[in-house]
């Protein structure tokens, strides 16, 4: 028995000498907690990814069951994995009671539910950001969580060393499957328990050290995690470099101008109680340049999202094949915002090749023309969120033009950029038009409508009013009272 102040002094020596024995012990806890927080991230991760998108009858509770799981205690996980260990247990033939494996086993155990709800916020979080874009890419929902994971890798490390410190700060189960043997299953908090029960102080207190300063510096690099995630990463907001004139695609046979591409009959779209379409009917044909115009609100994303197919509705939208290639028209759309993972330039593109099915052997030749056609090949290998709003968008309509589409879907893709970034959109959008890609879009700037639309459609409240030629739509007959407020710039809902 020694006294308080002895116990300290004992405690320091042991650490500083690196007493065999202390040493032994922390490499122990840091083994098994290691091997057990890898296994439980494994199956964390995937169940996690998984419940974000899976929905099947239970789903629910099973969510339920997870986060439930999240405050089982650790007795109740070593007492149910030495049930299952023990000589009269389904498992006792392995005779891995009272080992270290056992302890992992315990550990994973305890973790998996931690990482895998934690997993899934994550990946939620991540999907309402961003889903939708990886959706429209071909990403399947187990692919676009999985995406999710590599995106958030800072997210992902954080709930990792979450883990790694729940398991290593945790005694109830490991006492009970590894039995605290000497030399073979005696971890940190084991022995801090056994030594203290003793009232020997000294190893118990050294030891307490050592595991107070593991679970600092995990909680230290959580905190370092955080602030470098918050950082604006150098680079972003410079001054975008103009991007050269593209390099337009032709087909490669002559196309029947004028052929109908996709044709809505009658469709209707409904967010539970608001109708955000209403018996639009509308065709895209090959060469249009269709823009939609309109309030907030009116519809506009709604129907290109409906003439892609991306959104389910009512009535009937076909996709015709082209002529005279007989096949379906391939689609893209570049979004206001464009989602781009957390990779570089270069392997924003190439996902969005893979996830569209194209071989690899031509993946990079893509890449480059695609990087090469919008002005970012010397940003190739820069982190894609560091690039300016324009250069960002420009990334977007590389990522689409790498897919060889027929008809590109555009999404206001200027709203949000300077003048001379909205120029630099607009003669990529031009060029790529008069490189044989079907273009329609929506936008908010009438002049912008009037430089690149060969047709111009009106919606206001979900209902199309009038559709016409642009140089009819802008200076023919008069137009509906609707449309002639919005192009004298009254807004539309008034």
């Amino acid at each position: 028995m020694h006294t308080i102040t002895d116990s300290w002094a004992l405690a320091w020596q042991l650490v500083l000498k690196a007493d065999p024995e202390l040493l032994g012990i922390v490499a122990l806890s840091l083994r098994v907690s290691a091997t057990a927080s890898a296994a439980g991230a494994v199956a964390g991760l995937l169940l996690g990814a998984w419940l974000a998108v899976a929905r099947f009858p239970g789903h629910a509770l099973l969510v339920w069951l997870v986060n439930t799981l999240l405050a089982l205690p650790a007795v109740v996980v070593g007492l149910l994995v030495y049930l299952l260990l023990s000589r009269s247990g389904p498992l006792g033939a392995l005779g891995i009671l009272f080992t270290p494996t056992a302890m992992v086993v315990a550990q994973s155990l305890l973790v998996t539910p931690l990482v895998a709800a934690l997993t899934r916020r994550l990946v939620l979080a991540a999907l309402a950001e961003g889903g939708d874009q990886l959706h429209t890419l071909g990403a399947r929902p187990l692919t676009a969580a999985l995406l999710m994971l590599v995106h958030d890798r800072l997210g992902v490390a954080t709930v990792l060393l979450t883990a790694f410190a729940r398991a290593i700060a945790e005694v109830g189960a490991v006492m009970i499957v590894g039995g605290n043997i000497a030399g073979i299953t005696r971890v940190m908090t084991t022995t801090i328990a056994l030594e203290t029960s003793k009232g020997d102080l000294g190893l118990a207190l050294a030891l307490g050290g050592v595991l107070l300063a593991v679970v600092g510096a995990v909680n230290g690099a959580i905190g370092l995690l955080h602030w470098l995630g918050g950082r604006m990463p150098r680079g972003a907001g410079t001054n975008p470099v103009p991007a050269p004139a593209p390099v337009p695609r032709r087909p490669a046979a002559p196309a029947t101008p004028g052929a109908p591409l996709v044709v809505a009959e009658q469709v209707s779209v409904r967010f539970g109680q608001v109708r955000a379409l209403q018996d639009v009917s509308l065709t895209l044909r090959r060469g249009d340049r269709l823009v939609l115009v309109g309030a907030n609100g009116s519809g506009k994303t709604t129907l290109l999202r409906a003439l892609q197919g991306q959104r389910p509705s009512t009535g009937r939208c076909t996709h015709l094949a082209l002529q005279p290639e007989g096949r379906l028209p391939r689609t893209a759309m570049v979004f206001q915002r464009p989602f781009l993972l957390r990779l570089s330039v270069r392997r924003n593109v190439l996902v969005g090749l893979w996830l569209a099915g194209v071989p690899a052997a031509e993946r990079a030749a893509r890449c480059h023309d695609a990087l090469a056609c919008v002005g970012l090949l010397a940003q190739a290998g820069r982190p894609a969120r560091v690039l300016s709003g324009g250069q960002q968008q420009r990334l977007g309509l590389a990522r689409a033009w790498s897919l060889q589409p027929d008809i590109l879907f555009l999404d206001e893709p200027t709203a949000s950029l300077d003048p001379g970034a909205q120029r630099e959109i607009e003669t990529l959008v031009h060029a790529m038009a008069q490189g044989g890609i079907t273009v329609a879009m929506s936008t908010h700037h009438l002049g912008q409508a009037r430089r690149l639309a060969t047709r111009v459609a009106y919606l206001q409240g979900g209902r199309l009013v009038v559709e016409r030629p642009a140089a009819q739509f802008f200076g023919g007959t008069p137009l509906p009272d609707e449309a002639a407020q919005f192009l004298a710039g009254e807004l539309g809902w008034r």
